[in-house]
């Protein structure tokens, strides 16, 4: 697809949507958040349900103002959802778009969700753009199957940090023996499932992460997502009560500790031959083939080629405004806009610019 017509493709999809949606649900899919939301680096998350019952010791939802307690599918249908991205000035479709990412803040397979959630995935067919979801509840083969079947780039990750002390760091989630079963299910139907061994915690997962490995390559993961410990308040009262060493844990994560043990990690994943990710985005970018949004270096596939004439008709196809100059350096784009631009308009331009055009861009 010729990358100056993404813009437009997004006008005539909201179009589309506008004819066949009711007026009132027109208006909910608007006013609701996923309508408004800046994507965050792994990309727009959505969110089928809102809570979760895992009860994860190292979750922070809960400090978030998230129920630990329900699991409560969300209130748009499908269509209404995708009127909703179609709706955000940050949202771009196509499968050179927005990264999409599902499970950020709920469990997207738990029973009560995941229909919600095979909606969710079914619809944004059509968009196009790359989608991810991470989860830690069993995919059955026949559920894997229906996955497979859906016609868009899916990242599976596979949240495994722990092979010892699921009781202690996961009370309520499902057994990692599913999770492996789930790994070997999602390889089975040719999709490329990536162990997330997100959170790495300090004196555990580090400890066992070359185990955690061996069992994901076995069970045909294709590789891994290493990720850091968010510690809060409540996450540090939480691992306290469950007999954790906290104060190792906050020295480790405070310190140089944590992104060692990171990097230790990957290089155990690479000398088992399996790819080792720094992020969810990179992950997300490796499985739809292209270049991560976020321009991670080890996830630079080809930038694609652009003139300044595109990116003028870019321009003016998101916030309809002229351009006086730009100068294209290497991997950035310096932009010098004919009039000045409100911090909103730049933000949004800034945004949809290096998704497109994945590039560094500088607005003046």
């Amino acid at each position: 697809m010729d990358l100056t017509s993404i813009p437009l493709r997004k006008m005539m999809l909201k179009e589309k949507y506008r004819e066949k949606l009711p007026e009132k649900s027109i208006i909910k899919a608007s006013s609701d958040h996923h309508a408004k939301r800046k994507p965050r680096p792994c990309g727009l998350t959505i969110h089928p349900a809102i809570g979760c019952v895992n009860q994860c010791t190292y979750c922070y939802i809960q400090d978030m103002g998230y129920n630990f307690n329900n699991i409560t599918p969300y209130g748009l249908n499908g269509t209404e959802m995708v009127y909703a991205l179609l709706s955000n000035p940050y949202f771009m479709p196509t499968i050179n778009g927005t990264y999409i990412a599902i499970g950020s803040v709920t469990e997207p397979f738990h029973k009560n969700v995941r229909n919600k959630t095979m909606e969710y995935i079914k619809a944004f067919e059509e968009l196009g753009n790359p989608v991810q979801f991470s989860t830690k509840e069993y995919i059955d083969e026949e559920l894997a199957r229906k996955i497979a079947q859906i016609k868009i780039p899916i990242s599976p990750l596979i949240t495994i940090v722990t092979l010892k002390n699921k009781n202690v760091l996961e009370p309520k989630a499902p057994d990692i023996e599913l999770r492996i079963k789930t790994i070997r299910n999602l390889k089975a139907e040719g999709l490329k499932p990536i162990v997330f061994i997100r959170p790495i915690i300090p004196g555990i997962t580090d400890n066992e992460a070359e185990e955690i490995i061996d069992e994901a390559k076995r069970a045909g993961a294709i590789g891994i997502v290493a990720g850091s410990l968010r510690l809060t308040k409540g996450v540090m009262e939480r691992m306290s009560k469950a007999g954790l060493n906290v104060k190792l844990i906050r020295e480790a994560i405070e310190g140089e500790e944590a992104g060692k043990m990171k990097k230790k990690i990957m290089e155990i994943a690479e000398e088992k031959g399996l790819k080792a990710f720094p992020s969810s985005c990179c992950a997300n970018a490796y499985v739809s083939g292209t270049t991560c949004i976020n321009l991670c270096k080890n996830a630079i596939r080809e930038i694609p080629k652009a003139s300044v004439e595109d990116v003028k008709n870019l321009i003016k196809n998101i916030i309809g405004k002229q351009v006086r100059s730009i100068i294209f350096n290497d991997n950035s784009i310096r932009i010098l806009m004919e009039e000045k631009l409100t911090r909103k308009e730049k933000d949004i331009l800034k945004y949809n610019l290096r998704v497109i055009l994945r590039r560094i861009v500088n607005i003046l």
